[in-house]
Protein backbone atom coordinates (compact mmCIF):
# COMPACT_ATOMS: atom_id res chain seq x y z
CA UNK A 1 0.00 0.00 0.00
CA UNK A 2 1.18 3.32 -0.92
CA UNK A 3 2.28 6.07 1.63
CA UNK A 4 1.00 9.18 2.79
CA UNK A 5 3.70 12.19 2.42
CA UNK A 6 5.01 13.53 4.65
CA UNK A 7 3.35 12.79 8.62
CA UNK A 8 2.50 16.90 8.72
CA UNK A 9 0.34 16.11 5.63
CA UNK A 10 -1.92 13.66 7.20
CA UNK A 11 -5.37 14.73 9.11
CA UNK A 12 -5.33 14.38 12.50
CA UNK A 13 -6.77 11.27 13.60
CA UNK A 14 -10.22 11.47 14.43
CA UNK A 15 -12.46 8.47 16.39
CA UNK A 16 -15.30 9.19 13.40
CA UNK A 17 -12.66 7.92 10.65
CA UNK A 18 -11.79 4.77 12.83
CA UNK A 19 -15.21 3.15 12.34
CA UNK A 20 -16.05 4.25 8.51
CA UNK A 21 -14.47 2.85 5.51
CA UNK A 22 -13.41 4.83 2.05
CA UNK A 23 -16.70 3.70 0.86
CA UNK A 24 -18.84 5.34 3.47
CA UNK A 25 -17.69 9.00 3.19
CA UNK A 26 -19.77 11.36 0.52
CA UNK A 27 -17.52 12.39 -2.76
CA UNK A 28 -17.91 15.81 -1.20
CA UNK A 29 -16.26 14.80 1.85
CA UNK A 30 -13.38 13.38 -0.37
CA UNK A 31 -13.05 16.11 -2.75
CA UNK A 32 -12.04 18.24 0.61
CA UNK A 33 -9.08 16.63 1.28
CA UNK A 34 -8.37 16.37 -2.06
CA UNK A 35 -8.39 20.43 -2.40
CA UNK A 36 -6.55 21.32 1.12
CA UNK A 37 -4.03 17.84 0.10
CA UNK A 38 -5.14 15.80 3.46
CA UNK A 39 -6.62 12.35 4.09
CA UNK A 40 -7.22 10.59 7.15
CA UNK A 41 -4.22 8.56 7.92
CA UNK A 42 -3.18 5.60 10.21
CA UNK A 43 -0.74 6.13 12.61
CA UNK A 44 2.16 4.02 10.70
CA UNK A 45 1.41 6.56 7.90
CA UNK A 46 0.01 4.65 5.57
CA UNK A 47 -3.18 6.44 3.92
CA UNK A 48 -5.73 3.61 2.62
CA UNK A 49 -7.76 6.68 1.41
CA UNK A 50 -5.66 7.59 -1.27
CA UNK A 51 -7.32 5.47 -4.21
CA UNK A 52 -10.50 5.92 -3.01
CA UNK A 53 -9.76 9.51 -3.07
CA UNK A 54 -9.30 10.04 -6.53
CA UNK A 55 -11.73 8.12 -8.27
CA UNK A 56 -14.13 9.44 -6.12
CA UNK A 57 -12.76 13.20 -7.00
CA UNK A 58 -13.02 12.04 -10.39
CA UNK A 59 -16.59 11.16 -10.58
CA UNK A 60 -17.43 14.12 -8.86
CA UNK A 61 -15.56 16.44 -11.01
CA UNK A 62 -17.20 14.62 -14.04
CA UNK A 63 -20.66 14.95 -12.28
CA UNK A 64 -20.29 18.61 -12.58
CA UNK A 65 -17.69 20.79 -13.34
CA UNK A 66 -19.34 23.65 -11.19
CA UNK A 67 -19.93 21.78 -8.31
CA UNK A 68 -18.22 24.88 -6.30
CA UNK A 69 -18.97 27.56 -8.36
CA UNK A 70 -20.66 30.25 -6.27
CA UNK A 71 -22.39 31.08 -9.10
CA UNK A 72 -23.72 28.03 -9.72
CA UNK A 73 -24.39 28.03 -6.27
CA UNK A 74 -26.28 31.71 -6.12
CA UNK A 75 -28.56 30.59 -9.39
CA UNK A 76 -29.56 27.36 -8.08
CA UNK A 77 -28.69 24.69 -9.80
CA UNK A 78 -26.49 23.20 -6.94
CA UNK A 79 -27.81 20.15 -5.27
CA UNK A 80 -27.07 21.67 -1.77
CA UNK A 81 -29.21 24.84 -2.75
CA UNK A 82 -32.14 22.18 -3.78
CA UNK A 83 -32.08 20.86 -0.63
CA UNK A 84 -31.88 23.91 1.45
CA UNK A 85 -34.83 25.41 -0.61
CA UNK A 86 -37.07 22.32 0.44
CA UNK A 87 -36.06 23.10 3.51
CA UNK A 88 -37.44 26.35 3.61
CA UNK A 89 -40.77 25.28 2.10
CA UNK A 90 -41.12 22.81 4.67
CA UNK A 91 -40.56 25.11 7.37
CA UNK A 92 -42.77 27.68 5.83
CA UNK A 93 -45.64 24.85 5.66
CA UNK A 94 -44.77 23.97 9.36
CA UNK A 95 -44.84 27.35 10.32
CA UNK A 96 -48.37 27.85 8.47
CA UNK A 97 -49.83 25.62 10.26
CA UNK A 98 -48.62 25.89 13.98
CA UNK A 99 -50.25 29.93 13.23
CA UNK A 100 -53.37 27.88 11.98
CA UNK A 101 -53.38 25.84 14.89
CA UNK A 102 -53.01 28.60 16.81
CA UNK A 103 -55.88 30.74 14.89
CA UNK A 104 -57.61 27.50 15.70
CA UNK A 105 -58.14 27.06 19.33
CA UNK A 106 -58.46 30.73 19.96
CA UNK A 107 -61.96 30.72 17.24
CA UNK A 108 -62.68 27.47 19.33
CA UNK A 109 -62.42 29.32 22.41
CA UNK A 110 -64.22 32.40 21.70
CA UNK A 111 -67.14 30.07 19.63
CA UNK A 112 -67.10 27.35 22.26
CA UNK A 113 -71.07 27.74 22.82
CA UNK A 114 -71.40 27.60 19.31
CA UNK A 115 -69.43 24.54 18.54
CA UNK A 116 -71.12 22.66 21.36
CA UNK A 117 -74.44 23.33 20.44
CA UNK A 118 -73.46 22.63 17.26
CA UNK A 119 -72.17 19.17 18.30
CA UNK A 120 -75.10 18.68 20.34
CA UNK A 121 -77.55 19.45 18.40
CA UNK A 122 -79.82 16.23 16.90
CA UNK A 123 -78.17 15.35 13.68
CA UNK A 124 -81.45 14.81 11.60
CA UNK A 125 -83.90 17.23 10.23
CA UNK A 126 -87.59 17.84 12.44
CA UNK A 127 -89.10 15.95 9.94
CA UNK A 128 -86.66 13.10 9.77
CA UNK A 129 -87.24 12.48 13.48
CA UNK A 130 -89.54 9.15 14.74
CA UNK A 131 -93.12 9.91 15.71
CA UNK A 132 -93.92 10.98 19.64
CA UNK A 133 -97.06 10.09 21.26
CA UNK A 134 -99.04 13.29 21.84
CA UNK A 135 -100.00 13.11 25.48
CA UNK A 136 -103.55 12.97 27.22
CA UNK A 137 -104.33 15.19 29.86
CA UNK A 138 -107.64 13.95 31.09
CA UNK A 139 -106.12 12.21 34.33
CA UNK A 140 -104.05 13.17 36.74
CA UNK A 141 -100.94 10.52 36.12
CA UNK A 142 -100.47 12.20 32.82
CA UNK A 143 -98.98 15.57 34.74
CA UNK A 144 -95.63 15.18 36.46
CA UNK A 145 -97.41 17.51 39.06
CA UNK A 146 -101.25 17.72 40.13
CA UNK A 147 -103.37 18.30 43.14
CA UNK A 148 -104.89 14.80 42.42
CA UNK A 149 -102.04 13.03 42.89
CA UNK A 150 -98.78 12.48 45.04
CA UNK A 151 -96.20 13.87 43.23
CA UNK A 152 -92.68 15.77 44.45
CA UNK A 153 -94.70 19.53 44.23
CA UNK A 154 -95.65 18.48 47.60
CA UNK A 155 -92.67 18.77 49.13
CA UNK A 156 -91.67 21.45 51.74
CA UNK A 157 -88.80 22.71 53.38
CA UNK A 158 -88.84 22.39 57.04
CA UNK A 159 -90.91 24.92 58.71
CA UNK A 160 -93.16 25.11 55.82
CA UNK A 161 -96.34 23.58 55.16
CA UNK A 162 -98.18 22.47 51.33
CA UNK A 163 -101.64 24.12 51.34
CA UNK A 164 -103.02 23.05 48.29
CA UNK A 165 -105.71 21.47 50.12
CA UNK A 166 -107.27 24.43 51.21
CA UNK A 167 -105.61 27.01 48.53
CA UNK A 168 -108.12 29.16 46.47
CA UNK A 169 -106.00 29.77 43.92
CA UNK A 170 -103.52 27.52 41.15
CA UNK A 171 -100.60 27.91 39.28
CA UNK A 172 -100.27 26.38 35.78
CA UNK A 173 -96.65 25.46 35.64
CA UNK A 174 -94.41 24.89 32.89
CA UNK A 175 -91.08 23.09 33.22
CA UNK A 176 -87.88 23.89 31.30
CA UNK A 177 -85.59 22.33 29.67
CA UNK A 178 -84.37 18.47 30.12
CA UNK A 179 -84.29 17.17 26.57
CA UNK A 180 -80.31 16.58 25.50
CA UNK A 181 -81.50 13.58 23.17
CA UNK A 182 -80.87 12.74 19.90
CA UNK A 183 -84.47 13.66 18.40
CA UNK A 184 -85.53 17.69 18.50
CA UNK A 185 -88.33 16.64 20.62
CA UNK A 186 -88.82 14.68 23.70
CA UNK A 187 -91.48 11.46 24.39
CA UNK A 188 -93.36 13.17 27.37
CA UNK A 189 -93.81 9.81 28.99
CA UNK A 190 -90.76 8.28 28.38
CA UNK A 191 -89.07 6.96 31.68
CA UNK A 192 -85.82 8.72 31.51
CA UNK A 193 -87.84 12.11 30.23
CA UNK A 194 -89.82 11.64 33.07
CA UNK A 195 -87.01 10.61 35.93
CA UNK A 196 -85.94 14.15 35.33
CA UNK A 197 -89.09 16.46 35.10
CA UNK A 198 -90.54 14.44 37.94
CA UNK A 199 -88.09 14.34 39.96
CA UNK A 200 -85.64 17.01 40.52
CA UNK A 201 -87.65 19.78 38.24
CA UNK A 202 -90.62 19.49 40.52
CA UNK A 203 -89.10 19.62 43.66
CA UNK A 204 -86.94 22.34 43.33
CA UNK A 205 -88.49 24.44 41.21
CA UNK A 206 -92.75 23.52 41.29
CA UNK A 207 -92.78 22.81 45.04
CA UNK A 208 -92.38 26.82 45.68
CA UNK A 209 -95.51 26.79 44.59
CA UNK A 210 -97.45 24.93 46.96
CA UNK A 211 -97.67 27.83 49.55
CA UNK A 212 -99.98 29.58 47.76
CA UNK A 213 -101.77 27.27 44.83
CA UNK A 214 -102.54 24.47 43.64
CA UNK A 215 -100.25 23.17 41.31
CA UNK A 216 -100.55 21.94 37.39
CA UNK A 217 -97.52 20.97 35.24
CA UNK A 218 -98.35 19.55 32.68
CA UNK A 219 -95.59 16.94 30.80
CA UNK A 220 -95.15 17.64 27.70
CA UNK A 221 -93.08 16.97 24.19
CA UNK A 222 -90.29 19.25 24.82
CA UNK A 223 -87.84 20.96 22.82
CA UNK A 224 -83.59 20.08 22.58
CA UNK A 225 -82.52 22.56 24.84
CA UNK A 226 -80.35 23.88 21.51
CA UNK A 227 -83.88 24.80 20.03
CA UNK A 228 -84.24 27.90 22.66
CA UNK A 229 -81.15 28.93 22.45
CA UNK A 230 -80.03 29.03 19.01
CA UNK A 231 -82.55 29.84 15.70
CA UNK A 232 -83.05 27.06 13.47
CA UNK A 233 -85.54 25.67 11.04
CA UNK A 234 -85.46 22.61 12.93
CA UNK A 235 -85.58 24.30 16.50
CA UNK A 236 -88.68 26.54 15.89
CA UNK A 237 -90.32 23.24 14.40
CA UNK A 238 -89.41 21.89 18.01
CA UNK A 239 -90.82 24.57 19.75
CA UNK A 240 -93.91 24.80 17.73
CA UNK A 241 -94.40 20.63 18.52
CA UNK A 242 -94.06 21.81 22.34
CA UNK A 243 -96.55 24.49 22.49
CA UNK A 244 -99.09 22.64 20.77
CA UNK A 245 -99.06 20.07 24.03
CA UNK A 246 -98.83 23.15 26.21
CA UNK A 247 -101.84 24.66 24.73
CA UNK A 248 -103.99 21.68 24.68
CA UNK A 249 -102.90 20.54 28.65
CA UNK A 250 -103.59 24.84 29.60
CA UNK A 251 -107.43 23.80 27.64
CA UNK A 252 -107.86 20.48 29.38
CA UNK A 253 -107.03 22.67 32.70
CA UNK A 254 -109.28 25.64 32.38
CA UNK A 255 -112.08 23.33 30.92
CA UNK A 256 -111.67 20.18 33.57
CA UNK A 257 -110.00 21.65 37.02
CA UNK A 258 -109.97 25.42 36.96
CA UNK A 259 -113.86 26.36 37.75
CA UNK A 260 -113.37 29.68 37.63
CA UNK A 261 -110.35 30.49 39.74
CA UNK A 262 -107.41 32.87 40.19
CA UNK A 263 -104.49 31.88 38.84
CA UNK A 264 -100.59 32.21 38.36
CA UNK A 265 -98.93 31.26 34.94
CA UNK A 266 -95.22 30.31 35.70
CA UNK A 267 -92.49 29.23 33.37
CA UNK A 268 -88.87 28.61 33.82
CA UNK A 269 -86.27 28.44 30.94
CA UNK A 270 -88.18 26.54 27.74
CA UNK A 271 -91.22 26.83 30.04
CA UNK A 272 -91.19 30.51 30.12
CA UNK A 273 -90.91 30.67 25.99
CA UNK A 274 -93.64 28.68 25.74
CA UNK A 275 -95.49 30.48 28.58
CA UNK A 276 -95.07 34.01 26.41
CA UNK A 277 -96.78 32.49 23.86
CA UNK A 278 -99.46 30.86 26.05
CA UNK A 279 -100.14 34.73 27.08
CA UNK A 280 -100.14 36.10 23.45
CA UNK A 281 -102.92 33.32 22.40
CA UNK A 282 -104.51 32.69 25.57
CA UNK A 283 -104.84 36.04 27.93
CA UNK A 284 -103.51 38.91 25.85
CA UNK A 285 -106.82 38.75 23.68
CA UNK A 286 -108.57 39.93 26.36
CA UNK A 287 -110.83 37.41 27.59
CA UNK A 288 -112.52 36.47 31.09
CA UNK A 289 -109.07 34.53 31.54
CA UNK A 290 -107.63 37.87 31.49
CA UNK A 291 -109.52 38.84 34.35
CA UNK A 292 -108.13 36.42 36.79
CA UNK A 293 -104.78 35.83 35.57
CA UNK A 294 -102.96 37.09 38.96
CA UNK A 295 -99.63 37.42 37.51
CA UNK A 296 -97.33 35.51 34.79
CA UNK A 297 -93.75 34.34 36.06
CA UNK A 298 -91.49 34.28 33.08
CA UNK A 299 -88.30 33.08 34.87
CA UNK A 300 -85.13 32.69 32.75
CA UNK A 301 -86.74 32.58 29.60
CA UNK A 302 -86.05 36.34 28.56
CA UNK A 303 -88.99 38.99 27.73
CA UNK A 304 -88.01 42.59 25.66
CA UNK A 305 -89.53 45.82 27.88
CA UNK A 306 -90.66 46.91 24.43
CA UNK A 307 -93.49 44.46 24.15
CA UNK A 308 -95.12 46.06 27.21
CA UNK A 309 -97.34 48.54 25.60
CA UNK A 310 -96.72 47.15 22.21
CA UNK A 311 -98.00 43.70 21.26
CA UNK A 312 -99.31 43.27 25.03
CA UNK A 313 -102.29 45.83 25.66
CA UNK A 314 -104.14 43.89 28.09
CA UNK A 315 -100.69 42.68 30.42
CA UNK A 316 -98.24 45.01 31.92
CA UNK A 317 -95.18 44.93 33.98
CA UNK A 318 -95.22 44.04 37.60
CA UNK A 319 -93.85 46.99 39.22
CA UNK A 320 -94.84 46.38 42.87
CA UNK A 321 -95.01 43.00 44.99
CA UNK A 322 -99.24 42.98 44.88
CA UNK A 323 -99.59 44.46 41.44
CA UNK A 324 -102.21 42.03 39.43
CA UNK A 325 -102.83 41.06 35.59
CA UNK A 326 -98.91 41.65 34.81
CA UNK A 327 -95.42 39.72 34.15
CA UNK A 328 -92.76 39.39 36.20
CA UNK A 329 -89.25 38.18 34.84
CA UNK A 330 -85.36 37.66 35.85
CA UNK A 331 -82.67 35.66 34.29
CA UNK A 332 -79.52 35.52 36.89
CA UNK A 333 -75.64 35.53 36.94
CA UNK A 334 -72.87 36.31 38.65
CA UNK A 335 -71.99 39.67 38.68
CA UNK A 336 -69.08 40.94 36.20
CA UNK A 337 -70.99 38.25 34.14
CA UNK A 338 -70.99 39.53 30.23
CA UNK A 339 -74.63 37.41 29.74
CA UNK A 340 -73.97 37.92 26.32
CA UNK A 341 -71.44 35.55 26.28
CA UNK A 342 -73.34 32.96 28.00
CA UNK A 343 -75.76 30.58 26.72
CA UNK A 344 -79.28 32.09 27.66
CA UNK A 345 -82.80 31.54 26.12
CA UNK A 346 -83.21 33.91 23.23
CA UNK A 347 -85.50 32.80 21.34
CA UNK A 348 -89.10 34.67 22.10
CA UNK A 349 -92.80 34.67 20.80
CA UNK A 350 -93.54 38.54 19.72
CA UNK A 351 -96.19 39.70 17.81
CA UNK A 352 -97.51 36.25 16.59
CA UNK A 353 -94.31 35.07 15.36
CA UNK A 354 -91.09 33.30 17.09
CA UNK A 355 -88.30 36.18 16.97
CA UNK A 356 -84.74 36.30 18.11
CA UNK A 357 -83.39 38.24 21.19
CA UNK A 358 -80.13 40.12 20.60
CA UNK A 359 -79.04 43.29 21.77
CA UNK A 360 -83.15 44.19 23.00
CA UNK A 361 -83.36 45.11 26.55
CA UNK A 362 -84.94 42.90 28.84
CA UNK A 363 -87.23 42.71 31.73
CA UNK A 364 -85.79 42.35 35.23
CA UNK A 365 -87.97 42.34 38.05
CA UNK A 366 -85.64 41.71 41.34
CA UNK A 367 -87.10 38.96 42.99
CA UNK A 368 -86.07 41.05 46.57
CA UNK A 369 -87.97 43.68 46.27
CA UNK A 370 -90.29 42.68 43.43
CA UNK A 371 -89.89 46.13 41.87
CA UNK A 372 -88.44 46.45 38.02
CA UNK A 373 -84.29 47.24 37.39
CA UNK A 374 -84.09 47.95 41.24
CA UNK A 375 -81.33 46.71 43.45
CA UNK A 376 -81.86 44.76 47.12
CA UNK A 377 -80.02 43.80 50.02
CA UNK A 378 -79.50 40.40 50.94
CA UNK A 379 -81.82 41.61 54.12
CA UNK A 380 -84.27 41.48 52.57
CA UNK A 381 -84.10 38.17 51.10
CA UNK A 382 -85.78 35.20 52.50
CA UNK A 383 -83.87 31.65 51.84
CA UNK A 384 -82.20 29.78 49.22
CA UNK A 385 -83.01 26.34 48.92
CA UNK A 386 -79.49 24.71 48.88
CA UNK A 387 -80.14 21.49 46.61
CA UNK A 388 -78.68 21.21 43.28
CA UNK A 389 -80.71 19.73 40.70
CA UNK A 390 -78.15 16.46 40.63
CA UNK A 391 -77.79 16.53 36.70
CA UNK A 392 -74.11 16.77 35.70
CA UNK A 393 -73.46 17.19 32.17
CA UNK A 394 -70.39 15.65 31.23
CA UNK A 395 -68.93 16.82 27.64
CA UNK A 396 -69.82 13.19 26.50
CA UNK A 397 -73.24 12.67 28.07
CA UNK A 398 -74.68 15.80 26.37
CA UNK A 399 -74.70 13.95 23.26
CA UNK A 400 -77.50 11.81 23.41
CA UNK A 401 -77.88 10.32 26.97
CA UNK A 402 -79.98 11.69 29.54
CA UNK A 403 -78.74 12.45 33.02
CA UNK A 404 -80.44 10.02 35.43
CA UNK A 405 -80.39 11.90 38.99
CA UNK A 406 -80.48 10.10 42.20
CA UNK A 407 -84.34 9.88 43.45
CA UNK A 408 -83.12 9.68 47.03
CA UNK A 409 -81.90 13.10 47.08
CA UNK A 410 -85.82 14.24 46.05
CA UNK A 411 -87.92 13.00 48.93
CA UNK A 412 -87.05 15.67 51.17
CA UNK A 413 -85.72 19.28 50.99
CA UNK A 414 -83.08 20.90 53.08
CA UNK A 415 -83.67 24.02 55.53
CA UNK A 416 -83.67 27.64 53.60
CA UNK A 417 -80.41 29.68 53.81
CA UNK A 418 -81.86 33.13 54.95
CA UNK A 419 -79.92 36.81 53.83
CA UNK A 420 -78.12 34.50 51.44
CA UNK A 421 -77.65 36.57 48.67
CA UNK A 422 -78.28 40.61 47.45
CA UNK A 423 -79.51 41.04 44.19
CA UNK A 424 -79.68 43.99 41.72
CA UNK A 425 -80.80 44.55 37.81
CA UNK A 426 -77.76 45.22 35.61
CA UNK A 427 -79.20 46.40 32.06
CA UNK A 428 -81.68 43.80 32.01
CA UNK A 429 -80.28 41.01 33.88
CA UNK A 430 -80.27 40.20 37.48
CA UNK A 431 -76.58 39.82 39.11
CA UNK A 432 -75.78 38.53 42.49
CA UNK A 433 -72.19 37.79 44.21
CA UNK A 434 -71.10 34.15 43.50
CA UNK A 435 -72.69 31.51 45.58
CA UNK A 436 -70.26 29.49 47.70
CA UNK A 437 -72.84 26.64 47.70
CA UNK A 438 -71.87 23.65 45.78
CA UNK A 439 -75.55 23.53 45.04
CA UNK A 440 -75.95 26.48 43.17
CA UNK A 441 -72.88 25.54 40.43
CA UNK A 442 -74.60 23.02 38.51
CA UNK A 443 -75.24 22.39 35.16
CA UNK A 444 -72.56 22.83 31.58
CA UNK A 445 -73.15 26.32 31.32
CA UNK A 446 -70.20 27.57 33.82
CA UNK A 447 -70.41 28.59 37.39
CA UNK A 448 -70.75 32.30 35.99
CA UNK A 449 -74.10 31.42 34.56
CA UNK A 450 -76.94 30.72 37.13
CA UNK A 451 -79.78 29.51 35.35
CA UNK A 452 -80.55 26.37 36.96
CA UNK A 453 -80.95 28.38 40.18
CA UNK A 454 -83.01 30.95 38.97
CA UNK A 455 -85.83 29.78 41.31
CA UNK A 456 -84.10 28.18 44.26
CA UNK A 457 -81.82 31.08 44.64
CA UNK A 458 -84.82 32.86 45.44
CA UNK A 459 -86.89 30.64 46.88
CA UNK A 460 -88.38 31.97 49.97
CA UNK A 461 -88.73 35.13 48.53
CA UNK A 462 -90.87 34.13 45.56
CA UNK A 463 -92.99 31.63 47.76
CA UNK A 464 -93.67 34.56 50.27
CA UNK A 465 -94.74 36.85 46.75
CA UNK A 466 -96.95 34.58 45.39
CA UNK A 467 -98.77 34.34 49.00
CA UNK A 468 -98.52 38.07 49.09
CA UNK A 469 -99.59 38.92 45.60
CA UNK A 470 -102.84 36.10 45.81
CA UNK A 471 -104.15 37.54 49.01
CA UNK A 472 -104.03 41.19 47.29
CA UNK A 473 -105.77 39.34 44.72
CA UNK A 474 -108.38 37.70 46.19
CA UNK A 475 -109.26 40.57 48.29
CA UNK A 476 -110.33 42.54 45.19
CA UNK A 477 -111.76 39.58 43.36
CA UNK A 478 -115.39 38.73 43.17
CA UNK A 479 -115.82 35.15 40.92
CA UNK A 480 -119.75 35.56 41.34
CA UNK A 481 -118.80 38.34 38.64
CA UNK A 482 -117.19 35.95 36.33
CA UNK A 483 -118.97 32.75 35.34
CA UNK A 484 -116.60 29.67 34.83
CA UNK A 485 -115.43 29.34 31.38
CA UNK A 486 -117.34 27.30 29.17
CA UNK A 487 -115.11 25.52 26.87
CA UNK A 488 -111.41 25.15 26.29
CA UNK A 489 -109.57 28.56 26.05
CA UNK A 490 -112.19 30.09 27.89
CA UNK A 491 -113.47 32.55 25.38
Amino acid sequence: MRRCGRPRRCRSWRPAFRARGPREHSHREVASWLDAGTAPCRRDGANPWHGAAKTAGAALARRSTRAYDPAAFAQGSHPRTHYLMLKRILDSVLAVIAVAAVVGLGLTWVKRDDLVFWWASPRINYGEQPRTTIPVYLFAEQWAAHPDKKDNADLVPPGFTDNQATAQVDVFFIHGSSHFGFQWNAEAQDPAVKAVVDGPLMALDASVFNGCCRVFAPRYRQAHFASIERTSGNGRNALELAFNDIVRAWDSYVMDSNRGRPFFIVGHDQGAVLAQRLLDLRIEPGTRLTERMIAAYLIGGGIAERRFGGSFKNIKICETPTDSRCVVAWETFVAGTDPAEQPNAKEAWDNRAWTFLEEERRLCTNPLTWTVNAKGDASLHLGALPLGADIKISFGRIMGALPTPDPSRYRSLPALLPNYTSAECVDGFLMVPEPKHDAFKVGWRGDSNLHLSDITLFYGSLRQNLIDRSEAFLKTFNPDSLRAMPGAGGR
